[in-house]
Parts: C-alpha cells; sequence; structure tokens
C-alpha cells in the first residue's frame, strides 16, 4: 500500500508495519476459505527483497477449469493525497485504480503459464473492487458446500471475517498514530 495520511508507516513491536499485519489477517481470511475448498492451497511467501515480485498471496492448484490461480490481496487507501479528490467524487477510484495496477503487473504473465491470476482490492475503509465481490462470492459458494451451510449464510460470515479483520487492523493503525497503541 502506497503510504497515505493515516499514518500507514507505523511499526510495531515484531518490525512488521501494521499495514502489512493488516494485509495479512486479510489474506488469512481468504486462504483459510479456500483451504475448506482444497487441502493443497497455501500462502505464497513474502519476497526478500524489494525487485522480487510474485503473482500472489495465496494458491489454489485447482481452481477454475482444472488449472490453479493466484490471488494477490491488496489494501488501498483512499487518503493518499493522489486520491483523494478523486476518491471524493468517486467512490471506489483507489480500489479500481489498484486492480488495475496489480492486472498490469502479474495478469498476462501468470496467464501465460496456464494459470489465473485474480487481484482482491479493497480500500482501506471496505469498499471492494466489483469483480473482487464477485469473487469473493464465489469462494464463500465453494466453502459453502464443505461447512454444509446455506449460500447466503457462506457469503454473509465471510464477509463479517474480512471487515472485522479489516476494521480491527485500522484501529490498531488510528491507535499507534496517536501513540496510544
Amino acid at each position: 500500500e502506497v503510504e497515505g495520511c493515516d499514518g500507514l508507516s507505523r511499526r510495531c513491536n515484531q518490525g512488521q508495519s501494521l499495514t502489512t499485519k493488516r494485509h495479512d489477517a486479510l489474506c488469512d481470511v481468504v486462504y483459510n476459505a479456500l483451504l475448506t475448498d482444497d487441502s493443497r492451497c497455501r500462502r505464497e511467501a513474502r519476497c526478500s527483497s524489494s525487485n522480487q515480485t510474485r503473482p500472489g498471496d495465496v494458491y489454489h492448484p485447482d481452481f477454475e477449469r482444472g488449472l490453479p490461480a493466484y490471488f494477490d490481496l491488496s489494501v488501498r487507501s483512499s487518503l493518499q493525497p493522489s486520491f483523494l479528490t478523486q476518491a471524493a467524487s468517486h467512490p471506489g477510484a483507489t480500489s479500481d485504480a489498484g486492480e488495475m495496477e496489480k492486472d498490469e503487473r502479474h495478469h498476462l504473465n501468470v496467464s501465460s503459464t496456464g494459470r489465473f491470476f485474480y487481484p482482491l482490492v479493497v480500500e482501506t475503509l471496505g469498499l471492494w473492487t466489483a469483480s473482487s465481490l464477485q469473487l469473493l462470492k464465489i469462494i464463500a459458494r465453494r466453502a459453502s458446500f464443505k461447512h454444509n451451510v446455506s449460500f447466503s449464510q457462506s457469503v454473509c460470515y465471510f464477509h463479517q471475517q474480512l471487515s472485522t479483520r479489516l476494521w480491527c487492523s485500522n484501529a490498531k493503525i488510528r491507535l499507534a498514530t496517536v501513540g496510544v497503541f
């Protein structure tokens, strides 16, 4: 996430940024939902240097038409000065721009290997891109089969998990910026 006006460069005790912890918390929710669909899913390792790239945060070996898929989660701040005006007049401008950036960076490379690439992009205040919401419903539907719950219950529970993780992480970031945390 590009640093915005919400104190995103704060570090926690272990040296890992709070925004990285927020990202990882959301990835855990997606990973656990995908894991119920296929036990061979895995979290991808974080790159050790800034010049390395990886196509996604979570890998699913058999997601669509028997082909593997990478899911790349991104949290974007609509409080960035470069997006503030546009985000005020166009809800979702920040997440839409993040999705385009992820697609430009990874989609062609991943699809050329016969795999699928799915960016999952949310703004810090909880607004997901339209394609991310569609994909989250597909993930929830697949998880509902394994848990023997209705599709609507599964979608509701999945969104609640994501929202709770996002807002708890946002609260930690906010508290860190005022020196309480």
